[in-house]
């Protein structure tokens, strides 16, 4: 039996539409010969969410979106299809979440920890959580209004520190600064000279060091001093001392009576310093003497004879 090219035909266009069909719906994700199980959401808004979008569990995916429509002009019905081995628990929520920077949208499910499981065709509890540029955008709004009043009140001061600054004051301002400059200068200057004489700073230090380290050193020699000038102090603290001055003044009261007596010519030796009568007497004496022992010297023949046995006298 021969096939005619109308039937032929017939059966190459059957083909290529259910080829066609079939492409269609893989590349909206959806497996037309799967048993996979369908879940139904609903969201007030969808914005970015697409056609064939991935739905999500614990970073993982586990299914797709397969049809989006609008419900009563109130709701939007999202259908996702979720791999039949998945097993959704009770509680589980679907978040609509987001998958990137650009904008575009996944369903995210926080699965519930039960009891029991959540058939397919059931309709899962929805949440829209806020996006990157959502969160973004939240923290950044009160920190520009933070940064526009910031903004404004720094006008406000320059424009305050204007009407204030003057031109006399704007001179002193330069002045100021020009002096600040050339302090700055000295203690460069200063500072240049101090490393010009770095080496005898370090020197000093040595030396400083040394004479700290042998001080250490005779630690034990200084105590010893210490100690013994602890104890001639503590003899001179118990030592009669007012006696000693006591004594002392009686001595030199004494002395003060036997000058008064010798310049009022009292006593002999008051008498031999301030009669002259005596002292010219003395003097005279004393003369004589040195004269008789002049001529003993000279003569001594008149004064002594030495007799020799068998001599006459």
């Amino acid at each position: 039996m021969s096939i005619t090219k109308e039937v032929k035909t017939g059966l190459m266009v059957t083909v290529a539409l259910v080829i066609l069909f079939l492409g269609f719906y893989f590349l909206k994700g959806a497996n037309v010969f799967s048993s996979d199980k369908q879940y139904y959401c609903y969201y007030t808004n969808v914005d970015g969410l697409q056609s064939s979008a991935y739905v999500m569990t614990r970073g993982l995916n586990v299914g797709h979106v397969s049809k989006i429509e609008l419900v009563d002009n109130k709701e939007v019905k999202v259908t996702i299809t979720i791999n039949k081995s998945v097993e959704i628990p009770t509680g589980t929520v679907a978040a609509l979440a987001s998958g990137d920077l650009l904008g575009a949208k996944v369903i995210n499910l926080d699965q519930g920890k039960g009891p029991g499981l959540i058939e397919g065709g059931a309709t899962l509890p929805t949440i829209k959580e806020s996006g990157l540029v959502d969160k973004v955008s939240d923290q950044l709004t009160p920190r520009l209004a933070e940064l526009k009043q910031t903004i404004s009140l720094f006008n406000t001061t320059l424009n305050g520190i204007n009407n204030v600054v003057g031109d006399q004051n704007q001179k002193a301002l330069a002045d100021a600064i020009n002096s600040i400059k050339t302090t700055a200068d000295n203690l460069s200057k200063l500072s240049a000279s101090l490393n010009a004489e770095s080496s005898e700073m370090t020197q000093i230090i040595h030396n400083a060091n040394s004479i700290t380290g042998n001080l250490a050193k005779n630690n034990d020699t200084i105590q010893h001093i210490l100690a013994n000038a602890s104890n001639i102090t503590k003899q001179l603290a118990n030592a009669p001392i007012q006696k000693t001055i006591t004594d002392l003044q009686k001595s030199v009261a004494e002395l003060h009576g036997v000058m008064d007596k010798i310049n009022n010519n009292q006593g002999s030796l008051g008498m031999l310093i301030n009669n002259k009568d005596v002292y010219n007497n003395l003097n005279s004496s004393l003369k004589s003497l040195n004269d008789l022992m002049a001529d003993i010297k000279a003569h001594p023949s008149h004064y002594i004879n030495v007799t020799v046995f068998g001599s006459k006298k």
